[in-house]
């Protein structure tokens, strides 16, 4: 949605936050409009290591304050804005040269910021590994006592669904249950009809409610531009069997327009 708007490739998206806020909260009221009960705030890679690589460390502050802020101001009554956390982009010991401490350290600093702006939930999204995703959980969780969502991506591989790392589905949500996640689920790397049996592999793993956010099908590239074809017909048919198949929160990664959610919603609730 920021690259249709003329965000640059190598630029942050978060720094928008800041330089054309007029654009995110555009992008959050459309959402909003389209149906959806929540909005993440543009803060996917507003923790400290990310903002380092864009040299907009000193920014930490204002960027995540600021992401709330616009989110707030489009909210509807009885709408609700979650605080995204995204990934650190580095790896842990003893793969990356940071340890757990630190790095629970560099999660608890941007939760306590997006709790301290007015979030009404914690979404940890796009894991990788779940050792990172753990450290996220018990960060945030040691911060606040709000409803936090964690989501693992996995591929789809001959064997099964696996994480980045090689985890699997079951060990994922055990440990994520364990860690006190409130809600526990995937989203990102999967388009929506994988992501229906990613779904029942979980829903046979736990009880507690789950998450699906799928992409807009697999992405191609055209004149040099990454594109999502699936239509939003398509997908919100899938979303309708994700939900079958035991989903409680359901919504869209990359590609997933405002359209996307709208058919999604008018499907699932018979708006039509």
């Amino acid at each position: 949605m920021l690259i249709t708007r003329g965000l640059s490739s190598g630029v942050a998206p978060e720094k928008w936050n800041v330089e054309r806020p007029e654009v995110v909260g555009e992008i959050h009221r459309a959402y909003f409009s389209a149906g959806s009960d929540v909005v993440q705030t543009n803060t996917f890679g507003g923790n400290r290591l990310k903002l380092r690589d864009k040299q907009l460390e000193d920014d930490l502050v204002r960027i995540n304050e600021s992401a709330v802020k616009l989110a707030r101001e489009v909210c509807p009554p009885g709408k609700f804005i979650a605080g995204d956390v995204g990934p650190s982009g580095q790896l842990m010991a003893p793969f990356g040269p940071f340890s757990v401490g630190e790095m629970e350290g560099i999660f608890a600093e941007q939760g306590q910021i997006l709790v301290d702006a007015g979030v009404d939930l914690i979404s940890i999204e796009t894991m990788f590994s779940l050792e990172e995703a753990l450290a996220a959980l018990r960060a945030i969780k040691g911060v606040t006592d709000l409803p936090v969502f964690v989501c693992m991506s996995f591929d789809l591989k001959p064997k099964g669904f696996f994480t980045l790392m090689g985890e699997t589905p079951k060990a994922c949500i055990k440990a994520l249950e364990e860690n006190g996640a409130d809600v526990l689920g995937s989203n990102c790397q999967l388009g929506s009809t994988e992501m229906v049996d990613l779904i029942k592999e979980l829903r046979s793993w736990t009880n507690a409610p789950i998450i699906a956010q799928p992409n807009a099908g697999s992405p191609t590239l055209k004149g040099g531009e990454t594109v999502y074809e699936q239509s939003h017909e398509e997908f919100a048919q899938d979303i309708l069997r994700i939900v079958e198949a035991g989903a409680n929160v359901v919504g869209g990664c990359c590609g997933t327009t405002p359209r996307f959610i709208q058919e999604a919603g008018q499907r699932l609730f018979n708006r039509r």
